[in-house]
């Protein structure tokens, strides 16, 4: 039995350490035909300690001290692997699984070498891989997918903070596809919002999760309807010796999980969590406070050697409790839209073992649903939303391994969509400035009763070619058939290559057209139906050098142009607004409910974003220290429905990031993020009996859209770990400062209509945690 309690902001007396010994075990497969590899070689590096896998793939290595480790996976005629950040602790067996691929006849000075960069070896540009123990020790990460990734190059600040929003290279907050296990998700994050796939905190348990792929750009033809990047989450697969348990509780959140083995043929995860954030909430004065529950479930289960069967199920439950004690805090609240939602998908997939290849068969059913309201200080209601977003999705794909030079991967999928939407506004409603003024004025319809049944489908082929030991190819075309929308075929071809200069220096390349469908609610209004597929096309060149095995530095540069953005198109109300430059807020008010896509729209937007990325990665390796340094260069542009261009929202010139760590022994470990970021565009704000242009209104819009930026911000994250190991259990302590110097982060400015003033810095500042974890 397993369990494991953090404590937030509690004092930790010392306790007695006592060395022990763990279990490390796993499963080695081919790469591209996922058949086990029997007899492959497994040495935990720097010690006499190994195995061989047996008829099954898998391997079984005891009596391992704790400690952090590296691996390496070696089999006659494939490419060994290295493995790195294997943490061996007393309390339950460390499962590392790999993949192998297979090698070619050397030549031309390339030389097969052990490299601890795996996804990073891909074809495609713009890929790096994360373990889940990377994910976990990350400053100011708080075990969160979503948000660690958001730190990675390509990525812009949301200087808000406390929302997780993948804005990539230019790209908004609705253009970012999920995929676990092969199953296409809408969206993972809590309080996501309505029309993209964004939200405040991820509520896929990181325990799960075995790594992580993120693709910021040039990802192949199997993978579509969006159009900037691809998370991939590969949840971990093992069978427990027993049952296993876990306990939660912390100033954030609580809750419990176990793992249960299945008649030593697979497993089954669940898992349930509570928030808690009045703490927080309550230092930063805030009369509101959101509360979020989540369950997970997923199962692995081995039908015969050569089926396997995958199931998760995921659900989200969120709502806002508000302080409506005093008039303040009801004139504060009054500017929050109020935000109840359920999110549930389920998922199934099936994979056969064909010898050459294989082949998956997957299933997916979600619904998302969103209960919006809004409310004046008197608490009269003038907004109200109830909307269900199903989708039932179903998808064949089939990869064949012609010879260790050649691969075709071929698939089909459906998506059967039903989309119900009941809103309302009231015959007067508040526009961001607080005014009270008749919505004819705002370019909304007042009512919307649409209840949507459409399908979606798409066929895609590609093939992996290596056409010479230094030259490697992916090409594939793709095609995608949009029923709710008048246009509705698109086709999409994309091709990557990769050319080794020698054994250390490669360059690739990745070009490609992209097409995302609209979001449903946009398609709500009737008018909206005339809108076309959202269009990008791409181009990325980079170069990766390997300075040695453990240190991989690249130089990207990529080119996105933009066609056919939704664009409102009443002049003077809405004709500046592309809807995929906005939504990094919660909406309502405080955007004239623009971000919603209500409004009437055509597709007569664009824009282009062009950048660098430059990337010094170190794994943990014979040298304990572990980091990644990127600077990045990005500019974005779009051009509305008025003919004029304007900053994308997350036009964010330039980024830093620092993040590293030590890892002093089995006991003590160390590791700090340093961020520094430029400002971001906002339209000046005004206090309104100060506005030249127009006294009584907080913004000058469209005249002043988007015509300021923010200041240069930056923060400093530590985080210091420490393990107890004993007999049977497992003791770690950790501290997490997050902000240590208490620098106010810029953000953009806001009106207080309760104190006639301007905020432009967070009202969060050093945040501090302390947490125990105990495993049985």
């Amino acid at each position: 039995m397993r369990t494991k309690v953090y404590i937030i902001l509690i004092l930790m007396t010392a306790v007695i350490f006592g060395q022990t010994t763990g279990t490390i075990s796993g499963t080695v497969i081919d790469f591209r035909t996922k058949s086990p590899l029997i007899g492959t070689n497994v040495i935990i590096l720097d010690t006499n300690l190994g195995a061989s896998t047996d008829i099954d793939g898998n391997y079984f290595i005891t009596n391992v001290p704790v400690g952090t480790y590296r691996m390496r996976f070696d089999f006659i005629g494939y490419k060994p692997i290295l493995k790195t950040d294997i943490v061996v602790i007393s309390a339950n067996p460390t499962t590392v699984n790999a993949s192998l691929t297979e090698s070619v006849l050397e030549g031309e000075g390339v030389t097969v070498t052990a490299g601890y960069f795996t996804q990073e070896e891909k074809i495609q540009t713009s890929t790096i891989g994360l373990s889940r123990e990377e994910i976990r020790r990350f400053p100011g990460g708080f075990e969160d997918v979503v948000r660690t990734v958001s730190t990675l190059p390509g990525v812009a600040i949301n200087s808000a903070g406390g929302r997780n929003d993948l804005l990539v290279r230019g790209g908004g907050p609705s253009e970012n596809l999920y995929v676990i296990n092969n199953i296409e998700v809408p969206n993972i994050n809590h309080f996501g919002n309505q029309g993209n796939s964004s939200g405040s905190l991820s509520f896929v348990n990181l325990d799960f999760v075995e790594d992580v792929t993120f693709s910021t750009g040039g990802f192949s033809a199997k993978y579509g309807d969006k159009m900037s990047s691809v998370l991939t989450l590969k949840m971990i697969d093992k069978i427990p010796s027993s049952f296993e348990s876990k306990w939660t509780i912390s100033a954030t959140q609580y809750g419990f999980d176990f793992d249960l083995p299945i008649a030593e043929k697979g497993n089954v995860i669940f898992s349930a969590r509570q928030s808690y954030l009045d703490l927080i909430f309550k230092a930063a004065g805030l009369p509101f406070v959101p509360i979020y529950t989540d369950f997970n479930i997923i199962g692995n289960y081995d039908l015969s050697p050569k089926d396997k069967l995958f199931f998760i199920g995921l659900s989200a439950i969120n709502n806002v409790e508000r302080d409506q004690s005093t008039l303040e805090n009801k004139v504060t609240n009054a500017g929050l839209l109020d935000n109840s939602q359920y999110q549930g998908i389920s998922g199934l997939n099936y994979r056969r073992l064909l010898g050459s290849g294989y082949i998956d068969v997957t299933v997916r059913n979600s619904l998302f649903r969103y209960d919006f309201s809004q409310m004046d200080e008197n608490e009269e209601e003038y907004f109200k939303s109830n909307a269900d977003e199903w989708e039932t999705s179903t998808k064949i794909q089939h990869y064949w391994v012609k010879s260790k030079n050649f691969g075709l991967r071929t698939g089909i999928g459906a998506k059967f969509v039903k989309n119900i939407n009941n809103t309302a506004f009231a015959d007067s409603i508040y526009d961001r400035s607080g005014n009270k003024l008749p919505i004819s004025l705002f370019g909304l319809p007042q009512f919307i009763e649409e209840t949507v049944n459409a399908n979606k489908y798409s066929f895609y082929s590609e093939f992996d070619w290596l056409v010479t030991p230094r030259l490697n190819i992916n090409a594939g075309v793709r095609s995608d058939y949009y029923e709710f929308i008048e246009e509705k075929f698109y086709f999409a071809p994309r091709v990557s290559m990769k050319y080794n200069l020698s054994s250390k220096l490669t360059l690739r390349t990745s070009g490609g057209i992209y097409y995302q469908s609209p979001s449903y609610v946009w398609t709500t209004n009737p008018y909206n139906k005339n809108l076309k597929a959202l269009q990008n096309n791409m181009a990325i060149l980079g170069i990766d050098y390997l300075f040695r095995s453990d240190i991989r530095i690249s130089l990207e540069g990529y080119y996105k142009d933009y066609s056919n953005l939704p664009s409102g198109i009443v002049p003077g109300v809405t004709d500046h607004v592309v809807i995929t430059n906005t939504g990094t807020g919660f909406g309502g008010r405080e955007d004239d409910f623009q971000s919603f896509g209500y409004i009437d729209l055509n597709s007569n937007g664009s824009g282009n974003t062009y950048g660098a990325e430059f990337l010094i990665q170190k794994k943990y390796s014979d040298i304990p220290l572990y980091g990644l340094m990127s600077l990045s260069y990005s500019k974005s542009e779009l051009t509305a429905n008025n003919g004029k261009t304007y900053p994308g929202q997350y036009d964010q010139r330039f980024i830093l990031n620092l993040t590293g760590g030590y890892i002093f022994n089995s006991k003590w470990e160390i590791a700090g993020k340093f961020r520094y970021f430029t400002g971001v565009p906002y339209s000046t704000v005004y206090r309104p009996s100060d506005n030249p242009l127009r006294l009584g209104y907080i913004q000058n819009i469209p005249e002043q859209y988007l015509d300021n930026r923010t200041d240069p911000g930056h923060h400093l994250d530590i985080r210091v770990d420490r393990y107890f190991n004993f007999q049977k259990w497992t003791l770690i302590v950790y501290v997490d400062i997050q902000n240590i110097y208490n620098f106010k982060i810029p953000q953009r400015p806001t009106y207080d209509f309760w104190d006639d003033s301007i905020s432009n810095a967070g009202s969060i500042g050093v945040l501090p945690s302390i947490g125990i974890s105990a495993e049985f």
